[in-house]
């Protein structure tokens, strides 16, 4: 089988190199540049890619092997719940470079005056201050360093002239992603001594945008490569998958200058907005607390995966309730937005392209709830004067889980960092079988403020950790057994 290569464009004409973009994983090229290929169809653009590999080694395989090309499949329940699969061959990436191999044309790129935007993804750990790294490096092992680098060259290049600077697309997942990556930019330039023009010229004439990214990219589809090659007709070494959701928000904030990259206007997944904080939470209190919600309860009933639970009665009928009394109600943006939101979570959750173990979700449970979860439990006992019901269970099924204390333990230890683990083993102990032993032990567990950020502690949540406790632990959770439960509150 032929691999594949420009030969399979079938004629349509490759755009412009007018996008630098920090890394060549397959997000990136599953989420921004295939939104950006369907962009320039849409509207018969040309925004073009070049890649620029940060780090040294990784892939033995380069995109220039298939001419920037590559597979996208999307894959999915669609609003229909239908099971949908569909690829798309995406030419909006037109050459690699690797940073470490060749510098010196990454600083060429700087002197290109066509190249107007800069997209990065270089992980989490991405955007980092490295205090080691200097001006002379080549490349600064760091990215923002390396940034720091290429905007002095292009400040130099271009005499600092106002329009020259570049708006910065970061795609890192952490909290105020762009704004994080201009400080240390700024910090770089300052403590290289600089120019204090080109410090201004950073500061005035470059636009960073945080923004928040939401699809889900398995990779590569091991399992059906060559199954989905026969049907393409050709070999591509750089296929890859994306969830048929797919979601992007970027803060443009007062007083910062239109995006370039007009995505928004031909993608109705991409927004801009002056805020970005109301659709983070969105996805942190509605996707990323009912994984956490439901987690324990299925890890302690002897459910492996997220869509094995959801395509139940019981896994539904579960997060529906979450969702819509507990969680949705206390979010800040119009209810149709939320409830649309919602039920597309639960599609993503039914995706039978995807294997999400609620293992891997487990990790580092107990610090997930506080941040994804506890707002709305706290948001609810404000409202109600009491607990809200699923929330706390799932808050009883944590420590039940963190204890070891259902059939099937040994196999499923929690991950956590072994400070949390020596507290959760400690607080286990004052369980004597007793009703003040139980008691006991549900106070400190509530009172730990390592695992909440304060205490939590009152009277009618105790209450009913210790009551969802005994639930869950004196007779075996299965998920029938768990449907009535779910009745009874």
């Amino acid at each position: 089988m032929k691999s594949l290569d420009a030969s399979f464009a079938g004629g349509r004409s490759r755009p412009r190199p007018r996008i630098l973009q920090f890394g060549e994983g397959n997000f990136l090229r599953a989420f921004v540049d295939w939104k950006i290929d369907l962009m320039n169809e849409a509207g018969g653009l040309d925004w073009g890619v070049i890649v620029v590999r940060p780090i040294a080694g990784g892939n033995p395989h380069w995109l220039n092997e298939q001419d920037g090309l590559y597979t996208v499949l999307s894959r999915g329940v669609d609003d229909d719940g239908k099971a949908v699969s569909e690829s798309r061959l995406v030419a909006s990436v037109l050459r690699e470079i690797g940073s470490h191999d060749d510098w010196s044309a990454v600083l060429e790129l700087a002197r290109n005056p066509e190249i107007t935007v800069v997209v990065s993804n270089t992980t989490d750990a991405g955007i980092a201050y490295v205090p080691t790294v200097t001006y002379a490096d080549a490349p600064q092992i760091s990215f923002p360093g390396k940034v720091t680098r290429l905007l002095h060259e292009r400040w130099k290049a271009f005499g600092g002239s106002k329009a020259s600077g570049w708006q910065f697309i970061a795609c890192e997942l952490i909290d105020h992603n762009g704004d994080e990556l201009r400080r240390i930019v700024l910090q770089h330039a300052r403590e290289w001594g600089l120019e204090p023009e080109f410090v201004a010229w950073v500061e005035t004439a470059n636009e960073f945008y945080n923004t928040l990214v939401d699809r889900i990219v398995p990779g590569y589809p091991r399992a059906d490569a060559a199954e989905v090659e026969k049907e393409l007709g050709y070999h591509d070494l750089f296929m890859t998958t994306g969830e048929y959701f797919h979601f992007f928000v970027i803060e443009q904030k007062p007083g910062q200058a239109d995006l370039r990259l007009p995505l928004a206007k031909w993608d109705s997944h991409t927004i801009v907005t002056p805020d970005v904080g109301p659709y983070k939470l969105r996805k942190v209190a509605i996707l990323n607390g009912a994984h956490t919600g439901l987690c324990p309860l299925a890890l302690i009933s002897g459910v492996e995966t997220v869509g094995e639970a959801v395509r139940t009665a019981t896994g539904a009928k579960f997060l529906d309730r979450l969702l819509g009394e507990e969680v949705v109600p206390f979010i800040n943006l119009p209810k149709e937005e939320l409830d649309g939101f919602a039920k597309a979570v639960l599609r993503r959750f039914a995706n039978p392209y995807i294997r999400h173990l609620w293992y891997d979700i487990s990790l580092n449970g107990l610090v997930k709830y506080q941040t994804r979860n506890l707002e709305r439990l706290e948001a609810y006992i404000a409202k109600f004067g009491r607990p809200a019901p699923l929330m706390t269970l799932s808050l009883a099924a944590w420590l039940a889980f963190y204890l070891g204390r259902f059939a099937g333990a040994e196999k499923l230890p929690p991950r956590d960092a072994p400070a949390i683990l020596e507290k959760v083993k400690a607080i286990g102990v004052l369980d004597d079988g007793t009703p003040a032993g139980r008691a006991a032990m549900v106070s400190a567990y509530l009172g730990e403020t390592a695992f909440w950020g304060r205490s939590i502690e009152r009277a009618d949540l105790k209450a009913a950790v210790i009551a969802d406790f005994a639930k869950l632990t004196e007779t075996p959770l299965t998920f029938e057994r768990l449907s009535a439960l779910i009745d009874a509150l």
